[in-house]
């Protein structure tokens, strides 16, 4: 039996995505989620309950599933230190997911020289830079050839059966994706930088460290590790590799839509790898400067009235927040705040104090470690906080600095400021 540890709620997320690759396989597969049916993706659950080899189990995990399982697939939403994790390393079951199952899949199928993969890591970035990276091989290798997916929202188990010799692969992979991976080797990777987050999964940096280095696992001496130049912590990183190490720097092409220093970073990441496999320059810089960002990450959503409304919800850490902060020339309404991640506030609350009109903030247990703001206690009444507060010219920023975990992801978060700005009138 085959256990899937967390089905989640997305469509095309980690859970989802393997049970159904599973349960097509005709394995005899358990699927138990904490949520009740009505939280649950309707459509996935109504798929399932179709085959008579898959039992779903919710509301609940359960220990005798997992003395019973030959293997877990855990959904990365289910921590390292949930007693059902625990209990599963106590008795040694192994324990993949979703990137797993499709990484092992592909290698039945085609070789490294056949299909590369590409994986891209690091604190932040690594969606923007995998996004970037994406448009623009597909418009020069063709949009059927490439196939991007990962942390960045789309199991590669969706389109494994797209994949055929030749094509490429771009994943998107976070920190406990890795640490999962027994045996991950990639043609390419990538790492953004390595900054403080997490801490409230993590007891220590230093495993957090570890399981971002994970990615270089695997990598041979004709294979490379494209590494950020200016991060020192991910230069010494760069050294547990046997891949050709190629470090990348800010890059800022003319006429580019992208705000903020960080992206200049994406950027040079982005275009190290495409020299690789011989991309012309010329592609690139029209990719970039057509390229104007992806959803949740320093997204211009709205100008009405002279106002402008940035959604920056995936900005869940204080360097997040003040590289958002750094991307304008003057100062912004912020909308921050949540629940505390063991992240010091220090250093944003001093870009808060320099670069912020006015500060909003969101309820949580870190709001007494911002500066002094004004409090609200839903998202509702922190867009019109933020609205009565604004005058023609201003720009209005959600970039939260901390989590809203448990409450709600950040994604969920970002829809809730999206369709409050809308509502405007």
């Amino acid at each position: 039996m085959i256990l899937i540890l967390g089905l989640g709620s997305y469509p095309q997320g980690s859970g989802t995505s393997a049970a159904l690759f599973l349960a097509k396989q005709g394995h005899e597969l358990v699927v138990t989620d904490l949520k009740t049916a009505n939280q649950l993706h309707q459509p996935t659950l109504r798929k399932l309950k179709a085959f008579s080899n898959v039992t779903l189990v919710l509301r609940k995990h359960r220990k005798q599933d997992i003395k019973r399982a030959k293997l877990i697939v855990r959904n990365p939403g289910v921590p390292d230190w949930s007693p059902f994790i625990e209990y599963a390393h106590q008795l040694k079951k192994p324990i993949t997911n979703d990137v797993g199952l499709f990484l092992d899949a592909l290698r039945e199928r085609y070789s490294h020289a056949e299909v590369p993969v590409i994986g891209i890591t690091g604190t932040r970035g690594k969606s923007t830079t995998t996004a970037i990276m994406g448009d623009v091989f597909k418009t020069h290798f063709g949009e059927q050839t490439i196939h991007v997916g990962g942390n960045i929202g789309k199991s590669p188990l969706t389109f494994l059966h797209h994949i055929k010799s030749r094509h490429i692969v771009i994943l998107e992979l976070s920190s406990w994706l890795l640490h999962d991976l027994h045996k991950p080797r990639f043609t390419v990777t990538v790492m953004t930088n390595l900054l403080r987050d997490h801490m409230n999964y993590y007891p220590s940096m230093t495993l957090y460290r570890k399981d971002k280095e994970r990615i270089f696992l695997g990598q041979t001496a004709d294979e490379y590790a494209i590494v950020n130049q200016d991060d020192v912590i991910v230069q010494k990183m760069a050294k547990h590799t046997k891949a050709s190490v190629i470090s990348f720097q800010k890059e800022r092409v003319a006429g580019m839509k992208l705000l903020g220093e960080h992206n200049q970073y994406n950027i040079g990441a982005a275009i190290e790898v495409a020299k690789l496999f011989n991309i012309p320059t010329t592609t690139i810089e029209r990719v970039i400067k057509n390229f104007s960002g992806i959803a949740n990450r320093l997204e211009q959503i709205r100008v009405y009235k002279k106002r402008e409304f940035y959604n920056d919800t995936t900005a869940t850490t204080p360097d997040a927040t003040i590289a958002a902060l750094r991307s304008f020339k003057k100062k912004v309404i912020l909308i921050a705040g949540g629940n505390t991640k063991r992240l010091s506030l220090k250093d944003l609350n001093k870009e808060i104090v320099g670069g912020v009109k006015s500060l909003i903030l969101l309820p949580g247990n870190a709001t007494n470690q911002f500066p002094a703001g004004i409090e609200v206690a839903t998202m509702k009444q922190a867009v019109h906080t933020a609205w009565n507060l604004s005058k023609q010219g201003d720009i209005i920023l959600l970039s939260p600095g901390v989590t809203w975990l448990p409450k709600m992801n950040e994604f969920e978060r970002g829809k809730l400021f999206v369709r409050e700005v809308k509502r405007l009138k």
